[in-house]
């Protein structure tokens, strides 16, 4: 980077090691209480409903999405963010204690008493996380040049990976251990959470911002109260929001490939253990070079291969559907390393894209409108449950992969952000 980048970004090293450290201990943390299987598990030696087990995740995303456009529009003209991470930091820590208190002191005996501290917990953790969010996001942009930006996300996901996988170590031993019995165990898992947020929260706090320099108030600018008119008519964040619905609709089949691989295929449990391992290293190599790829050509290209891969996953399962198992079978794990490679590209392709489209005084309102209207992604689970007991597994892959194809033709027709070569040379 020469000198007039490094004027514009003087604290570069000090913020990358400060959002390496958060990507990190968050990634083990939240690992380590997953909304996808230690939450749900809870739930599971709480109540034998499947449709409260359902909702763990729905409420979480749902809760994450959909107050940010809300928290965007009232910290947009702020010229410092940072004052604005910390509600949503202490929130996240109360809601971690909350729960964690909770299952030391043995609400437990009381199942109903103790999911309605589990839900509180979710909505708590996820709008306060969301809060933390939106100036997460704009500091990044502001902090951090677009090529290094690229290379530091991925490098972060790389390391989240990793810390995901010593926490999936962790939960298996813990939830494992004849002497640690129920909810002793859980207990344990949600502690050593809180203990792991910790240094994610305090590295976000020593963020160095540099206070937004204030727009000159004429033309364009002058109409910027009326944000969601300039939204509704910013052609390319419009494409780039339906592009993403459309390869976010992968979720449609994800939460079902291993009921697939049991109850069609006939694979053992056992190979479950395989399919978690082959999601992160997908997520981990995909970062990586995904990272790389977004340091060299911009988040655009991360878009387009991310998208393919997206439906890479569904096509496999379909193809192995059809087989009727045979090598195909024996080749699912595939399934999980496109879905894993998949999941990388929201950060470093979707939302670093929003991030360079944006005006700079409008930059928490992008991230913030684009993240509440995905809020409807958390009805697609149900959606694609409903799909699934109405016609077939072939039917669900096949109209996975018709939406996710039309993504990533969406994707091809995104134009790439002149950002790309403005901050760096």
């Amino acid at each position: 980077m020469n000198v007039g980048a490094h004027i514009r970004f003087p604290h570069l090293r000090w913020n990358s090691i400060a959002f390496l450290i958060d990507y990190a201990t968050f990634g083990a943390a939240f690992a380590l209480v997953s909304v996808e299987t230690v939450v749900p598990s809870l739930a599971d030696q709480l109540t034998g409903s499947a449709l409260v087990i359902g909702l763990v995740s729905t409420v979480f995303n749902a809760a994450w999405l959909l107050p940010q456009l809300a928290v965007a529009h009232a910290i947009k003209d702020k010229p410092s963010k940072k004052p604005y991470i910390l509600p949503g930091i202490i929130g996240r820590g109360v809601a971690l204690l909350l729960v964690t208190l909770a299952l030391w002191l043995g609400l437990t005996r009381h199942p109903v008493a103790m999911l309605g501290a589990i839900f509180l917990y979710l909505a708590l953790f996820a709008v306060s996380d969301g809060v933390v969010a939106v100036s997460w996001f704009d500091i990044l942009a502001r902090t951090v040049p677009v090529k290094s930006r690229g290379r530091l996300l991925g490098i972060g996901q790389a390391l989240s990976g990793l810390a995901g996988v010593g926490a999936g170590v962790l939960i298996g031993r813990i939830l494992g251990a004849p002497g640690i019995s129920f909810p002793t165990n859980y207990a344990l898992l949600f502690t050593v959470a809180a203990v792991l947020l910790v240094p994610s929260s305090v590295a976000i706090m020593l963020l160095r911002e540099s206070p937004s320099e204030p727009v000159a108030q004429d033309g364009e600018a002058a109409e910027k109260g009326n944000w969601f008119k300039l939204l509704a008519d910013d052609r390319a964040f419009r494409r780039v929001i339906i592009c993403r619905i459309l390869v976010a609709m992968v979720g449609l089949t994800s939460p079902f490939y291993v009921v697939h691989a049991s109850a069609v295929l006939r694979l053992p449990s056992q190979i479950i253990g395989a399919f978690v391992v082959a999601q992160t290293l997908g997520g981990l190599i995909a970062s990586l070079a995904f990272g790389s790829l977004a340091a060299r050509k911009g988040p655009l290209i991360v878009i387009r291969i991310g998208s393919a891969l997206a439906a890479l996953g569904p096509l496999l399962a379909l193809l192995a559907d059809l087989a009727g198992g045979g090598l195909m079978a024996i080749a699912y794990p595939a399934v999980f390393v496109a879905s894993g490679a998949a999941n990388s590209i929201w950060t470093l392709g979707f939302f670093n894209y929003v991030l360079e489209i944006a005006p700079d005084d409008l930059r928490p309102v992008y991230v913030g409108a684009g993240n509440t209207i995905m809020g409807i992604m958390t009805l697609r689970t149900v959606f694609g449950g409903w799909l699934l007991g109405s016609t077939s597994y072939a039917a669900l892959f096949a109209v996975t992969i018709a939406l996710v194809g039309a993504g990533f033709l969406m994707a091809l027709t995104l134009k790439p952000s002149t950002a790309v070569t403005a901050d760096d040379p």
